[in-house]
Parts: C-alpha cells; sequence; structure tokens
C-alpha cells in the first residue's frame, strides 16, 4: 500500500495526522487505512505522524491549515479545542447509519459537545484490570474474586507481605501516571462511579473525604510493594510479573499483549483476571479517537473516513491488531484472543464506563497535568492531606 508522507496543502481527499508507529498501533492503523483504501479507493488518503500531536495540531490549527482529521484521546481532552470551536461536528456521520444505536452510553458521552458529536472513538482499553498469577495465588491461599473492596485488597497484600515470602502486588512508581490511575481506580471501588463522576465534575471539595481515604489505601499499597517501587518502570513491572516475581499486578489490559506472546504464560492457567476490588460491572475505560476539524477541504470524503472508522469492519481491523476492544457492541470478536473476548463481553454488560482520569477523558489538559505533579509530590513525601489538598484545586480548577 502507497499512502501519502507530506502534509497536504489543499485539494480533495482526507489527511490524518496521528502518532501511532510501530508495534500494535502502527499495525492497528495499517489495517485500518487498508481496510478504507479497499472500500473507498476513490479517496485519496494521506497520514502524517507527529510524535508531539496535540502541539502541532494546536499549532497548525493557529497557523489555519488543520489536518482534517487526527487521532486524539476524546472527552474532556477535547474540551480547548471545543471551546475555540475548532472541531468539526460529526453528528450526521453518528445518525446516518446505525453507530448511536450500536455504542454504549460511555464512548458516546466521551464524543459528545453540548449535543453536538466531536468525535468517533476507535477503540477501547479497560483500565481496572486486576491481573493475578494462578499458582501464586493458591499458594498464599487468596481468591481474587471474594476479594470485595480496595481496602480489603490492602489488607490481603499486608497479609501476604506478613505470613509468605511473596510479593502481593508489584507497584512501578518511575512514571506519575501509574500511581494516578491506580489511585483513580481505588478512589472508583472503595467510593463508586457516582462519587467518581461528581469528583471529576468540578465538585472535588464536595468529596474531599473520599479523595483522602483512597490516597490513604494507595499509600497502603506502597508500604508493601518492593522496596525499588519508586525506580520501577512498568514494562519491566510487567516483565516481572510475567516471572511470577508477584501474586497480583493491576493494569489496563494492554499489559496482557506481552502475556499472549509468551508460551510460558499461558490465559487461564498461568495468569487470570478479574475486575479490580470494588469495580465489577464498572468498564473504566481509555480510547483513542478520531477528531475531524472544523473546516475541511473534501466533506464528502471526511465523512466516509469518519463512518469507516466508526463502522464493524473498520474497528475490527483495527482493534484485532491493536489488543484493544471495539466501542460499538455488533463487532464480530470471534477471531479476537480469549481474554479480548471476555473484555468485549464484560464492556457489553457493563452498567457504567467510567471515563479514565489518568488517560486525559476524564479531566482535561491543565487538570492532568497537575494531578500528575500532584503524584509526584505523593510518592516523595506520602503526605495524604497535603496532596488531598493539591488533588482537590485540580479537579476544581476552572
Amino acid at each position: 500500500m502507497s499512502r501519502a508522507s507530506s502534509v497536504r496543502s489543499g485539494g480533495d481527499g482526507v489527511e490524518l495526522l496521528h502518532r501511532l508507529v510501530g508495534g500494535d498501533g502502527g499495525a492497528a492503523l495499517d489495517a485500518l487505512l487498508e481496510g478504507f483504501e479497499r472500500r473507498h479507493p476513490d479517496v485519496s488518503l494521506g497520514d502524517v505522524t507527529d510524535e508531539n500531536l496535540s502541539l502541532e495540531v494546536k499549532s497548525r490549527i493557529l497557523k489555519e491549515n488543520p489536518p482534517d482529521v487526527w487521532i486524539e484521546w476524546p472527552g474532556k481532552n477535547l474540551q480547548p479545542y471545543d471551546d475555540a470551536s475548532v472541531l468539526g461536528d460529526v453528528t450526521e456521520v453518528w445518525e446516518s447509519g446505525d453507530m448511536e444505536r450500536n455504542y454504549l452510553d460511555g464512548p458516546k458521552t466521551a464524543s459528545k459537545f453540548d449535543g453536538a458529536y466531536r468525535a468517533v472513538p476507535l477503540n477501547i482499553h479497560r483500565i481496572n484490570n486486576l491481573f493475578f498469577n494462578v499458582d501464586l495465588a493458591d499458594e498464599v491461599g487468596v481468591d481474587p474474586a471474594s476479594i470485595d473492596s480496595p481496602r480489603a485488597f490492602a489488607d490481603e497484600l499486608q497479609r501476604i507481605d506478613r505470613e509468605t515470602d511473596h510479593v502481593g502486588m508489584l507497584f512501578p512508581m518511575k512514571n506519575p501516571w501509574t500511581v494516578l490511575q491506580v489511585w483513580e481506580t481505588v478512589l472508583l471501588g472503595e467510593h463508586g462511579h457516582d462519587t467518581y463522576v461528581g469528583i471529576t465534575d468540578d465538585s472535588a471539595s464536595a468529596h474531599r473525604r473520599a479523595i483522602v481515604d483512597a490516597l490513604d489505601i494507595v499509600k497502603q499499597y506502597s508500604q508493601v510493594a518492593t522496596d525499588d517501587k519508586l525506580y520501577m518502570a512498568l514494562t519491566d513491572a510487567n516483565d516481572r510479573f510475567i516471572e511470577g516475581e508477584s501474586v497480583f499486578f493491576h493494569q489496563g489490559d494492554w499489559a496482557a499483549g506481552a502475556y499472549s506472546e509468551s508460551d510460558r504464560f499461558r490465559y487461564h492457567e498461568d495468569w487470570d483476571h478479574v475486575p479490580f476490588p470494588g469495580t465489577e460491572n464498572l468498564y473504566a475505560m481509555n480510547m483513542d479517537a478520531v477528531i475531524s476539524a472544523a473546516v475541511v477541504d473534501d466533506p464528502e470524503a471526511v465523512s466516509k473516513f469518519l463512518a469507516y472508522a466508526g463502522s464493524p469492519d473498520g474497528q475490527k481491523l483495527f482493534n484485532q491488531k491493536k489488543g484493544s476492544i471495539p466501542p460499538r457492541t455488533d463487532v464480530d470478536t470471534s477471531t479476537f484472543t480469549p481474554f479480548l473476548q471476555e473484555q468485549q463481553q464484560a464492556f457489553q454488560h457493563s452498567r457504567a464506563q467510567p471515563l479514565s482520569i489518568t488517560h486525559g477523558i476524564g479531566v482535561r489538559p491543565a487538570q492532568l497535568i497537575e494531578l500528575k505533579t500532584a503524584i509526584s509530590t505523593f510518592v516523595s513525601t506520602w503526605d495524604v492531606d497535603a496532596v488531598a489538598d493539591d488533588i482537590v484545586a485540580a479537579f476544581d480548577a476552572t
């Protein structure tokens, strides 16, 4: 397949800006674009890669030469673009076919601003997974499915530390986002979906007690983590989990890609997963979406691309390679891995799909920066009350 790799200065067709290069991301995008070109050979399609995607998009918008479409986090991450009225209204794409009927409320909420659709979600990653080593869980005498809350999980980790020679849970802290992700998952599991939404909807001060409680539980997890936790990166922790270094590991479903590639780490036999304690029937989401500029040279071509990105065919091709699940509920996932098929079933039966804080969907970009700064302070001081004040200030900032 041959595609343009330079910025279009005008003319018909579609220009796509993205940062999906190499690995599962690159393979997923190639599959999506190849499928689109087979379906629409009449549409000229050019893709441009840029590691600093958000900065490049903003720069080109200011220069009045925006890309036609780009791949970005939806939700509140797009709020500054919507405030500036630079996003395309793609409501007709949603309503002209069967997209609106086949997306659940969570992905639809992340795509809408003031009643108009501004994005087409491509994929979904679940972040509230608790992976476990089957043999080690049996050895330390724990049934992961029976742990019913984040605080009960802290008690169990302390018991494992006290009574056995095993590590309860590897907890990488080299980058603040991994700690922020644990905190938001603990908040969701311990205090529920309504409190979680209240905090992300700028009412954090009213829920300060829940914020403090979740920080305290995360601190308890850290106290029984390995001594090198502050210097441990996510990929290192994931490799060490595969090697059998801990009973549990909390992470998004992308971590399971490495498990599937290991012949020595078999699903259900060597590793398994449950929803993080307290988050049963909730599917906490990170996702990518296709975004359109408000003004494009070829609206018909752009609409065709958006419709294909939101189609069962496009989403099957993309997610099969990406190691994620489709946000549509009607995509045939029979050729996906058993793990992803089970994730899709859990998504379809979930009662709510909370938007991730850590991955920028449930908070505005400036808020996310402040939250990561607060978490960096937390892992250096473990001062629950002071960091709670910083978190409240970040959420309640206008």
